[in-house]
């Protein structure tokens, strides 16, 4: 019975039970990004904290900065590094979030606030804003990090100048936790299931609350964003899709719905995001609200 709880759990609260093939692969891809000698890692100190990145591409040019979801590290969009196209572009960052990877937090394993993980991350950014000369410097996030990253240009607007958000909770009522993660939060559920779902389910409860902050902010967003989706996404409902649509300022919001595509467009999807990134180093201003399928790109 407690293999049956724990499984179930698992499965709930990662909802990304992928093939074993999908799991092979990606195993494969973290293991070539570890001896990629392109790729440097960096660690920048913040008080007592230590951010750890990985970094490819030339100073100089615009930032492009991958947040991932949760759980994760920078290897989960780690791959977007080795993507030519970008890297003669822009200069390429990917983090590990506060908590997680190489930036373990000091006096907790995990950090549920919004506000205190962007106060975490917003030394590097000025960092990287300062050493580009000022150039843009463009999130790009992916689940969790889809919802985190605007709340970093809701909260140093100066330092953002693009968004791509890629299958994450932006409607707050659909950031909410759902029964799964009350269950998880409570013993012994909580003591069953891996230590970094634990840390995940901490970090999902302080979604809701940072969406509704946001809510009344996107109308005057005037950066470029793009929000994109696979319809048939298992973890964040597609309806956000919809939120983007009709709440997000159209004069430059784009929305790319995915048909037949679930949660893992960070991994299955690494294609169109180095395209819809290029478009946002290529504009100031998304002209006019898209809603696109990916047949049509």
């Amino acid at each position: 019975m407690r293999v049956i709880t724990v499984t179930i759990f698992s499965l709930l609260l990662s909802a990304c039970a992928s093939s074993a093939e999908e799991i092979n692969r990606g195993q494969q891809s973290r293991n070539s990004l570890a001896s990629d000698p392109n790729l440097t890692l960096h660690s920048m100190a913040i008080g007592d904290f230590e951010l750890q990145y990985a970094e490819a591409g030339e100073v100089g040019k615009p930032t492009i900065v991958f947040i991932h979801g949760t759980p994760g590290s920078w290897r989960s969009l780690g791959r977007m590094l080795t993507a030519s196209e970008l890297k003669q572009r822009a200069r390429l960052i990917s983090i590990d979030r506060p908590g997680w990877g190489g930036s373990p937090l000091q006096d907790k394993d995990t950090e549920g606030s919004f506000a205190a993980q962007v106060d975490l991350i917003e030394p590097l950014l000025r960092k990287l804003k300062a050493e580009s000369g000022g150039q843009e410097l463009i999130l790009v996030g992916h689940s969790y990090g889809a919802s985190i990253s605007p709340y970093i240009a809701y909260t140093y607007p100066e330092l953002v100048d693009g968004l791509l958000m890629a299958s994450g909770a932006i409607d707050p009522q659909l950031g909410k936790p759902r029964w799964y993660n009350r269950a998880a939060a409570v013993w012994p559920i909580s003591r069953m299931i891996d230590d970094r779902l634990v840390k995940a389910n901490v970090e999902i409860w302080g979604v809701y609350d940072a969406l509704k902050t946001l809510e009344p902010w996107w109308q005057s967003v005037s950066i470029p964003m793009i929000y994109m989706q696979g319809e048939e996404d298992e973890l964040v409902h597609p309806r956000n899709l919809d939120f983007a649509e009709h709440f997000l300022p159209p004069a430059n919001t784009k929305v790319v719905r995915i048909p037949d595509q679930g949660h893992l467009v960070h991994r299955q999807q690494t294609a169109l995001i180095t395209t819809l990134v290029l478009e946002l180093l290529s504009t100031t201003a998304v002209p006019n609200v898209n809603t696109l399928s990916h047949r049509g790109l």
